[in-house]
């Protein structure tokens, strides 16, 4: 069984938070009243059972960027490994296109209900995620972002008992995303 749901919108903003530096003199944050690189979006993956987590940042969660995630997790698991993937009734999860390629590749998709995200296995790790690796943060870039969020995610797995999983591999799998 496996959990999936989106960690954003991703910005470039400086955030507030605590630190374990020095008290002093709080320095001043910059001003973003322009925000001309855009946001981003985390597609996470989250598998139950091994308590392993994956994901890919992309600039938008459009099917086709789903689609994209979607493979990417498949290439992970034998083709006759049958997936659950746990998600939310958003537009974009049930895209026709998306439901082809799940029914198509031995996977199933149990929706959670509205309002109700909460129940989705996955939710739990975004505060942790995001507490490492977004607040005390002032990035120049996404790549900065992105970079430190799996960072993240690869020590959350070395260290959290994680059993042996095909999805650890999943940011290491080399695919045609347009």
């Amino acid at each position: 069984m496996i959990c999936f749901d989106e960690c954003g919108p991703l910005e470039l903003r400086p955030l507030h938070g605590r630190s374990w530096a020095p008290a002093a003199h709080p320095v001043r944050l910059r001003a973003t009243y322009r925000r001309l690189q855009g946001t981003e979006q985390l597609l996470a993956f989250y598998d139950v059972h091994a308590n392993c987590l994956a994901g890919v940042v992309r600039k938008r969660k459009t099917h086709r960027d789903l689609l994209a995630a979607f493979r990417r997790l498949r290439a992970c698991y034998p083709p006759e490994v049958r997936l659950y993937v746990v998600m939310d009734n958003l537009s974009s999860h049930r895209h026709p296109a998306l439901r082809a390629f799940l029914a198509a590749h031995n996977m199933e998709a149990a929706f959670t209900p509205t309002y109700a995200s909460w129940l989705n296995a996955i939710e739990a790790h975004f505060t942790p995620l995001k507490k490492f690796t977004l607040t005390v943060a002032d990035d120049p870039d996404h790549h900065c972002r992105r970079r430190r969020i799996l960072r993240y995610i690869a020590w959350r797995n070395r260290h959290h008992d994680v059993a042996p999983c095909p999805l650890a591999n999943f940011r290491y799998i080399k695919l045609d995303e347009h």
